[in-house]
């Protein structure tokens, strides 16, 4: 078994060369781990298989940046090139910086308003605000106003329109327009034909 002592210090060879600081480049932090912990596993594995497919995947790993299995542990790879920010990119990054500040500033302004409303409420209650007074004006004006569309029918000309219009029963009639099942009934006999 000469070749297996061979492998196991190939394996110890490029083990011993993958130092802290190597492969800078190349590999993103999770690949560097796993490439460490190949090897790792490689050299220090006593089983052939197990060596074998921990030093095909490490060579996989390298060759999918490029690289060789000497190159990677020693670090391998071209530095990747600091690409310089292009004035576009500069502008849209200060816009985007002064829309988030605006945002926080908006957001904290709201916030002190809202905390100073809170404070100027709970002063008034410890002074005696009426306990009545405790809703909002604008809840309290609205609450005697209903609301009508102007483009509803007054009660009687809705009646007028439903009696000659449709077959509705009287009962029906009175309950859609709100009047009396006896004020519908005289409104009929006053629309009839006169003989």
């Amino acid at each position: 078994m000469p070749g297996l002592t061979s492998q196991r210090r190939d394996c110890r060879l490029v083990l011993s060369r993958l130092g802290r600081s190597s492969i800078q480049t190349g590999f993103a932090e999770a690949e560097r781990t796993r490439f460490r912990s190949l090897l790792a596993l490689a050299a220090g594995s006593s089983y052939d298989g197990e060596r074998e497919a921990a030093l095909a995947a490490a060579r996989r790993l390298a060759a999918r940046h490029g690289m060789s299995l000497a190159e990677a542990a020693r670090g391998g790879g071209e530095p990747e090139p600091v690409r310089e920010e292009s004035p576009f990119e500069r502008m849209r990054r200060a816009r985007a910086a002064a829309r988030a500040h605006a945002f926080q500033e908006s957001e904290r302004r709201a916030d002190e308003d809202r905390a100073r409303f809170r404070a100027a409420w709970e002063d008034a209650l410890r002074r005696g605000l009426d306990r009545e007074e405790e809703e909002p004006p604008a809840r309290r004006a609205g609450q005697g106003f209903v609301w009508r569309s102007r483009r509803r029918l007054e009660p009687v000309q809705h009646a007028t329109v439903l009696l000659n219009e449709t077959r509705l029963p009287f009962s029906e009639i009175a309950e859609i327009t709100g009047l009396d099942r006896y004020a519908v009934v005289g409104l009929k006999l006053k629309l009839r034909d006169v003989i």
